[in-house]
Parts: structure tokens; sequence; C-alpha cells
């Protein structure tokens, strides 16, 4: 019997730390990937990250039973509407994108019978050592928070087999709202990117910023690395979770104004107690102080049932009629 079909669309980070991962828990499955840049594609298949690579998404995609979209929002946009057509009942399709509403909603295009299931894997910090697919690591997703938001069409079936996919990664799956999820996102993810814009705007773009170059030092560049890098990223960011972050937005500008007073007042026991409260829930967080206990997870049990459920009737539905 042929193996069970994987495809990976989006080659980066992500996309490629995920067949890393599979690879590293030799899972009975074929891996095909397909990224638009030829370059990444060829890395992908040296480092081991997937089998074989397909320059035609469609071809890619033909008899997979699992299709990973590791691409930003206008990528998934594109693919999906490709994909409308071309795949065949009992496929399931999952993204890894950082806002949910508009996917699930595009998502409702895809044929009957397909599953689809949002994911975000929420990596922790000390795991990320650069970006793009050079710093990809088979264990990236360890101990992660893996969002999952499956559609009301998704199979109780299918949502089994996502879940010990997340679990094969070494992640925890966690099941939540999209409303709430982009809610929630919106906080720690989006609004310190648009924070970044600010900075950046109010300085580079002041008649001082020649004299302020000079002294920019590494405070400033953290502060501003998180600023979209181009227009279009900046949109999807920001103009999807609108709504989310002019809340935000509404209480920083209170937050920025309380802060203005204690300055004026010189108020230094204010300063410090605050600047020690939010230290030690920092310290908490990054400690994993507000993490559920992870359950303990069988990685052969979750290899058996992977292969159950890919295996036979499920992986031969992926394929093209």
């Amino acid at each position: 019997m042929a193996k069970s079909r994987v495809t990976i669309v989006g080659l980066g980070l992500i996309g490629a730390s995920i067949g890393l991962a599979l690879k590293k828990n030799k899972l009975d499955l074929e891996i095909i990937g397909h990224d638009k840049d030829s370059g990444i594609s060829g890395r992908a298949q040296k480092i081991g990250a997937v089998d074989a690579t397909k320059w035609n998404l469609i071809d890619a995609c033909d008899g997979a039973g699992l299709i990973i979209l590791a691409l930003p929002l206008d990528g998934i946009h594109l693919t999906l509407d490709a994909l409308q057509s071309n795949v065949a009942a009992g496929v399931i399709i999952t993204d890894t994108a950082t806002t949910k509403v508009p996917v699930m909603e595009w998502a409702k295009a895809l044929p009957p019978g397909a599953h689809f299931i949002g994911g975000n894997p929420i990596i922790k910090p000390e795991r990320l050592q650069g970006e793009g697919i050079d710093a990809a690591d088979a264990n990236l997703f360890q101990g992660a928070t893996y969002c999952l938001m499956p559609s009301v069409s998704s199979a109780p079936q299918a949502i089994d087999t996502l879940s010990n996919f997340v679990a094969a990664l070494g992640a925890k799956p966690h099941f939540i709202d999209a409303q709430e999820h982009d809610g929630l996102m919106a906080g720690v993810e989006h609004l310190p990117a648009l924070l970044a814009t600010a900075l950046a705007s109010i300085t580079m773009e002041s008649q001082g910023w020649r004299e302020l170059a000079k002294l920019a030092g590494n405070n400033f560049r953290a502060a501003t690395s998180l600023a979209p890098t181009n227009g279009a990223q900046a949109r999807d960011q920001f103009i999807a979770h609108r709504e989310n972050l002019i809340h935000w937005i509404d209480a920083l500008t209170q937050e920025l104004g309380d802060l203005r007073g204690v300055l004026e007042r010189q108020d230094t026991a204010a300063l410090e107690a605050t600047a020690e409260r939010l230290a030690d829930v920092r310290a908490k967080w990054l400690n994993g102080g507000y993490e559920d206990a992870a359950p303990s997870t069988d990685m052969s049990q979750v290899r058996i049932n992977l292969g159950h459920m890919f295996l036979g009737s499920l992986a031969d539905r992926g394929k093209k009629k």
C-alpha cells in the first residue's frame, strides 16, 4: 500500500519545521512540499523537511490526505480559491495563520466533504532562533499551544486526525472559537506590531531622525523589529483585526495618559510599583505559569492513530476523481 501523503504549501520557518518534526517522529508518510520560490523548495528538500517538491500547486496537493497551508493571510486566500475545484471529499485542510475569522469564512467555499480546521501554533519564545527556512527546527513546536478551530462541516474523525498531528509535532491542541482567538491575538500579536509601527513612524519620519539615527541602538532595533516590512503585510495584519485593535488602542491611550500624569507628578513610588508588578507577571509568563498542565503523550499511540487515519480511505479520498 502506498504511503499516505501530506502536502505542505509554504516552506518557510513554520512549513519546513512541520516537515522536519514529522520526519523526526518517523511517521509512515510521504511529505510533498510546494513553495512559489523554487530556491526555498530546493532548500526544504535538501534539509530533509520534505520527500519531494512540486512546482504546480494542484499536482502537489493531488492525493494528499492532509494539506497544510503555512502561508501569509493573502496566500491562504489565493490557495483556498485555487483548491475549490481541485480537492475531493475526505481531504483535511488546515492553515497556520495568526488570523482566523476571515480564513474560516474563505474555507466555506471548499467543496462538500472537505474538512477545514483552522490552526495557529503559538511558538514558545525560547524556541525561535531566527526567521525563514534557515531557522527551521524539528523541535520548534515542542510545548507549543496549537490553536485549532474546526469548521462546522469537519467530521469528528478529521478533528481527531489533526489533534494527533498536533501531538506528533510535540504541541498541545487547544480548541478555541475563531472570534475569541482573533480578539486575544490582537492584544498579544498584532498590537505589538502596531506599536512598533507607531514608534518607527514618530521617530524615523521626524525632522530629527538624522540625529536620532546616530544614537539608535539595540533597544530601538528590538522595539521596531515587529513593524510589518511591506504594505500587504501591514494591510492584512491590521485591517483584519481593526475592531479589536481599536479597542486596544483606546486602552493604550488611557494608559499612556495615566503614565504621563505619573511623570508630571514625578510619582516615583507609582513608577517603581508598576515596574516591579509587571516584571513579576512577565517572569511568571516566561516560566509557563499561565499554561494548563500538559497531558502526557504516548507517541507510539499517536503514530498508530495517525497511521490508521491517514492510510486507506481517508488518504484515497484526497485524490482527484
